[in-house]
């Protein structure tokens, strides 16, 4: 299980409660609730009114502490290369990690990650859980953030080794009767000039003697090391991250399940298109086809308008017989309709045995749609076209009256 966690706004910790984790066995007398000694895992240092930013102080005995640096910034990402690389080392048991980002840049991102045994935080959680010697980074100050911060009660001995206020090793040993381990610094030493490097000041908190202000210093590590804010090494953390994993996990396969259905959907709507295109395209050339075979196999190109072509040919296969309008009959239905229509001047007339062609121009439209329904008393098909406006002119018309 990983949790992520980044660096948070600096807050004041000078009236929050404080508590730290004791064992059982410290406490002879469950009646006594004193600094020190306590009824339960946990033991109140300070009980402030600020409960938001209360805080629980666990000198955790399997805790460990390493930096990581990936060309990456997802959390999600993260956490699984931390668990991988995890793996080899936790065959024996399970091991809970908690990254902490401390920096970023471009796509990568640097940071802290904690691993400690799930058995270390089944302590009931107040605020934000933190191994004991993390918020006294602020005693180093004036070493400018590299040396040790160790924390001491009256079984357990945890300190931090700090590079330019970044912790780069936890160490927990069982507390002995001499406590030369709290003045010596021994270990750190050693270790330092093994790695050929100085090792700084030194920063020690005896919980079981009292007489310091906690508050104090944890509210200047927070404002020096903002990040520390946001570290919470508990079991409630972990119960709602592996809530939200669940939800995110259903939620994905929702989403998933919808994208594949959509997916389908599209594919089977750009089928139906598809056919539906192809028909219409057959269609169209079988249409085009049955035309140009019926009535016009000689025509080229682009068929504008059928229907008047389709009327032309026939009447070009009836020959030459007589309609039975004479030219002089023509003449007289013209100046029949004529003169029964205002507002129409006729400008050019063609006659043949099917009919006549009209040009002409129109007041208005009423003018013309009325030359147009005399016509129809007289002709089998009356057919207005191309009507177009003209200014200081009125409607031009071409009239078609077959009969």
């Amino acid at each position: 299980m990983n949790i992520f966690s980044l660096g948070s706004r600096v807050r004041d910790y000078s009236s929050a409660e404080i508590r730290r984790v004791i064992y059982p066995s410290s406490a002879p007398n469950p009646d006594d609730t004193s600094p020190g000694q306590a009824p339960g895992p946990t033991v109140r240092i300070m009980a402030g009114n600020g409960a938001k930013n209360s805080v629980t102080l666990a000198p955790m005995k399997s805790l460990a502490v390493e930096e990581f640096s990936f060309p990456f910034q997802n959390a999600g990402k993260i956490s699984d290369a931390l668990r991988l690389q995890a793996q080899p080392y936790t065959a024996g048991g399970g091991v809970e990690i908690f990254p902490v980002t401390l920096s970023q840049k471009g796509r990568s991102s640097d940071g802290i990650a904690w691993y400690v045994s799930p058995s270390e935080l089944d302590f009931p959680p107040s605020g934000n859980t933190w191994p004991s010697p993390l918020p006294l980074v602020s005693g180093l100050s004036d070493f400018g953030g590299f040396g040790v911060t160790m924390w001491a009660d009256e079984e357990n001995i945890c300190s931090i080794l700090w590079q330019n206020f970044i912790p780069v090793m936890y160490r927990w040993k069982k507390r002995s009767d001499d406590d030369s381990e709290l003045r010596e610094m021994s270990f750190y030493d050693s270790y330092c000039a093994a790695q050929n490097f100085n090792r700084g000041g030194n920063f020690v908190i005896n919980a079981a003697a009292g007489g310091y202000d906690i508050a104090d210093i944890i509210t200047e590590s927070v404002r020096i090391c903002p990040w520390i804010a946001g570290v919470n090494l508990s079991r409630s953390v972990l119960e709602g991250a592996r809530d939200l994993e669940r939800t995110l996990s259903r939620f994905s396969r929702i989403l998933l399940w919808l994208s594949v259905s959509g997916v389908i959907m599209l594919c089977g709507q750009l089928l139906r298109w598809y056919h539906s295109e192809s028909v219409i395209d057959r269609e169209r050339v079988r249409a085009e086809t049955f035309y140009r075979e019926t009535f016009d196999p000689s025509r080229q190109g682009r068929i504008s308008n059928p229907v008047t072509l389709a009327r032309d040919r026939i009447a070009s296969l009836r020959g030459t017989e007589d309609s039975g309008h004479s030219l002089e009959e023509v003449l007289s239905d013209m100046g029949a309709v004529y003169s029964s229509s205002e507002g129409i001047t006729v400008d050019i007339m063609r006659y043949n045995a099917d009919g006549i062609d009209c040009t002409g121009t129109a007041s208005d439209m009423t003018a013309a749609l009325n030359f147009r329904r005399a016509w129809e008393e007289r002709a089998n098909m009356v057919q207005v076209d191309n009507t177009q406006f003209v200014s200081g002119i009125g409607y031009r018309f071409d009239l078609r009256i077959r009969w």
